[in-house]
């Protein structure tokens, strides 16, 4: 193999890991006790897209178990709750795309039936202006966790 060939194939798999460490698809680090303990006492009790999006910050490590199911209450209720807020929530997600994937993640079937049907109807019956794919991807969130809940 020829050194400028060599060279290129190094310079390749730089730019792969770099972009894989940059995405997000590299290997995240543990989520550590004292992390886990500050996330479950505020995963629930969040109330809006910019404080959500700080946990998320620093604590997306931790989104498993209890936590995961406490921050799926938190964006229910703000869904639900405060549905005229969701232009904030485009904003915030236009800056971080794994946080707009986060909060589809958290439309999910550990949320109840009421729940899943009111953020489904919102999203089909209320979606604001310019809003239209985030809405259609809400909808088919609630969708599919309302299926998963009927299915035996």
């Amino acid at each position: 193999m020829t050194s400028a060939l060599y060279r290129v194939r190094i310079f390749l798999g730089l730019i792969v890991i770099l972009s894989l460490a940059q995405t997000g698809l590299a290997e995240k680090r543990p989520c550590a006790h004292a992390e886990g303990l500050h996330a479950l006492d505020e995963a629930d009790t969040i109330r809006s897209w910019d404080a959500l999006h700080g946990s998320y910050s620093l604590y997306r490590q931790c989104d498993d178990g209890a936590i995961a199911e406490g921050y799926s209450e938190s964006v229910a209720r703000i869904l639900v709750d405060h549905w005229t807020t969701l232009p904030q929530l485009e904003r915030v997600a236009a800056n971080d795309i794994e946080f707009r994937a986060f909060v589809m993640k958290h439309v999910d079937a550990t949320l109840s039936t009421d729940d899943l049907a009111k953020i489904r109807k919102n999203a089909q019956a209320h979606c604001p202006k310019g809003l239209r794919a985030i809405c259609n991807d809400l909808a088919n969130h609630a969708n599919s966790a309302l299926r998963e809940i009927a299915s035996p």
